[in-house]
């Protein structure tokens, strides 16, 4: 083969070679797509998004975030425009969450949080006083004057209370519902607290009221829709989003939070209004031990430890 031709040779190939690798890029860009992240403006779950997010981010991940109201979350996920919600609690959020499951558009890829409660709460004094039950409350709803503290209107369980008094309930048809903001909700509890007065409101664990005020939650009443209601969090993706983002999946799988840590994040961020990505950073810093069970056996995104990018990133 004379010189010539040896170099028009050299120079197919070389061509060939530069179409695969453009050929490739594309699909090196679309793994390189930021994880992202929806969350309802809570406390708790903001805080753990963020935990989450610096985690990936330590490993070389790329995330985003996009703060929506709850049904705008899930319709986000099943429109492709969100890939992950750590905030889906259940079973007060299964009216939005079990249609994406029945249609195929979202797994339940995990539970992040076990041991979780909310439902109707009175102060400590108030329960051991005889306000047990919901039957209790009812007997008693003139201590009350027969209003219940809750969150926003249109938050799963501020329905809830409202639909029990539309139907009346167990006797709740002449009680009212008093929507608030969390903060505005609390108010009144701080308020109640302080001067020994009854007081009956939407209260949940995770949360810093758990910290700071000794409450109980009534018991479960005979259909669950009100009280004592035992709740688990899971994590949300979009359908096929694990099978493309195998690594990050894994990660989220494992990612497994104590209530007591929650209930830390959320004391930090909402009632000592520290910023959120402190409050993180602090946190992951100081417990590192769980934080690299959550990505035991999870690659960076160049193929490296997760472990030891997390350990490196923050300090352990």
């Amino acid at each position: 083969m004379n010189r010539n031709r040896l170099l028009r040779k050299a120079t197919t190939i070389n061509a060939a070679a530069l179409i695969a690798i453009m050929l490739l890029l594309p699909l090196r860009a679309g793994a390189a797509e930021p994880v992202r992240f929806a969350i309802q403006a809570w406390p708790g779950v903001t805080v753990k998004t963020e935990v989450a997010r610096q985690v990936l981010e330590s490993m070389g991940y790329d995330t985003s975030l996009q703060e929506l109201s709850p049904q705008f979350v899930y319709q986000g996920i099943r429109s492709d425009d969100v890939d992950v919600s750590l905030g889906a609690w259940m079973p007060a959020h299964k009216d939005m969450v079990q249609p994406l499951l029945d249609d195929g558009v979202a797994v339940q890829l995990a539970a992040n949080l076990n041991g979780a409660i909310q439902g109707l709460a009175v102060p400590a004094y108030t329960y051991e006083g005889g306000v047990k039950s919901v039957e209790d409350l009812v007997e008693h709803g003139e201590q009350f004057n027969r209003e219940i503290y809750a969150i926003g209107s249109g938050a799963a369980m501020t329905r809830a209370f409202q639909d029990a008094v539309q139907d009346d309930y167990m006797g709740l048809g002449d009680w009212k519902v008093v929507p608030s903001s969390v903060a505005g909700m609390l108010s009144q509890v701080d308020r109640a607290t302080n001067r020994n007065e009854a007081i009956v409101f939407h209260g949940w664990k995770p949360h810093w009221m758990d910290l700071k005020y000794d409450i109980r939650f009534l018991e479960a009443d005979p259909e669950g829709k009100l009280a004592g209601m035992e709740t688990t969090i899971y994590t949300i993706v979009g359908d096929g989003w694990s099978e493309k983002n195998p690594q990050a999946s894994k990660f989220l799988e494992q990612f497994d939070v104590p209530v007591a840590a929650q209930s830390q994040w959320i004391a930090g961020f909402a009632r000592d209004e520290r910023p959120v990505e402190e409050v993180a950073s602090e946190w992951i810093g100081s417990n590192l031990e769980t934080v690299t069970q959550w990505v035991e056996g999870v690659e960076t995104a160049d193929g490296g430890s997760g472990a030891d990018a997390v350990r490196q990133q923050f300090g352990g």
